[in-house]
């Protein structure tokens, strides 16, 4: 086990922690009604993702797939957006101190868990490996909670939309179409720009997790693997070195 692998993992037991902690802290602070909020299902997403990675890391077993690592990070990258240019953070209590800032769930489910999430995985995970088909993939979730938060506002009395620029009553059918539309499109955006980050990051650097179950790292294991018996047995180098030199010296076939 290498020791990036066990920082990472140790990185993302921590905000997968932070995560469940916002996710219970909204439900018993606002009831089963916050479980439609897609602050709490993103922060669910990337506390199962980040458990999901580190245990495989500690374990030596094969990572989750690269692209539902990164729709996780995607997701809550959402959250936090959303958050400081839509709802505007202005708008929710602050704290007066550096801890009692980071104590505000509205700081720790908006800023600390994506910004955290953002970070490792820039910083920790593999990359070049989530094709940009993806993008399209990543959207799939987005439009179908949108789809059923206007279901169900439409449908049960009494039930008003978790976000405002979802409110019909407030922007009527055509304005709130016209912000699920633009919002739409800076998502797509989005997810070009986080799969394109991907693409121009290198594979992997001094930091990056190894999954050596990865078919993409095989290459690499072989050739450490070689120079590892290389360098615990230099007789069989030099023996397999005067074997190629002798066999170029072998006369043409008649």
């Amino acid at each position: 086990m290498t020791p990036t692998n066990i920082v990472s993992a140790s990185v993302r037991i921590l905000l997968s922690l932070l995560g469940l902690y916002v996710v219970i802290s909204l439900i018993v602070l606002g009831g089963f009604r916050e479980v439609l909020t897609f602050t709490l299902q993103s922060n669910l997403m990337m506390a199962a993702s980040f458990t999901w990675t580190a245990v495989t890391l500690l374990g030596r077993w094969r990572t989750p797939p690269e692209w539902l690592l990164g729709s996780a990070v995607f997701y809550i990258t959402i959250t936090g957006l959303v958050y400081y240019f839509v709802l505007r953070p202005d708008n929710f209590p602050r704290a007066g101190s550096f801890l009692g800032w980071f104590a505000n769930n509205n700081n720790l489910e908006h800023v600390v868990t994506p910004v955290g999430a953002f970070l490792v995985w820039v910083i920790l995970a593999e990359h070049r490996r989530i094709p940009w088909k993806y993008v399209g993939w990543w959207l799939v979730y987005l439009a179908a909670y949108l789809a059923l938060i206007l279901a169900l506002v439409a449908a049960l009395p009494g039930m008003t939309a978790p976000y405002p620029f979802l409110d019909v009553t407030l922007h009527g059918p055509r304005g709130v179409a016209w912000r699920v539309v633009v919002y739409m499109a800076w998502f797509a955006a989005l997810a070009a720009a986080m799969i394109g980050l991907d693409h121009w990051l290198p594979a992997r650097t001094m930091l990056s997790e190894f999954d050596p179950r990865d078919p993409l790292n095989s290459g690499q294991l072989s050739v450490e693997r070689v120079a590892r018996n290389a360098r615990n047995n230099p007789r069989l180098t030099r023996s397999r070195s005067s074997s190629s030199r002798r066999g170029g010296h072998r006369a043409a076939p008649r």
